[in-house]
């Protein structure tokens, strides 16, 4: 998944990026989602979710047709 793939999945679901930066360690970007969600988007296409509703927003994008190998 792309970090556009993400953008465009969450947007399209209703999820609002309140925040959006670089990982520390440089290998992808972290989106804040209004209400409390946070989505790691990783250069090489994973991506992981966690924070408050992460496991909603991950089975979101999970069903969204997107592969997260």
């Amino acid at each position: 998944m792309t970090l556009d793939d993400a953008r465009q999945c969450l947007g399209e679901a209703g999820y609002r990026i309140r925040k959006e930066e670089r990982l520390g360690n440089n290998t992808g970007t972290k989106l804040r989602l209004n209400g409390g969600a946070i989505v790691n988007v990783f250069d090489n296409g994973n991506y992981f979710c966690e924070g408050k509703n992460g496991e909603v927003v991950e089975a979101l994008l999970d069903r969204g047709g997107l592969d997260k190998s």
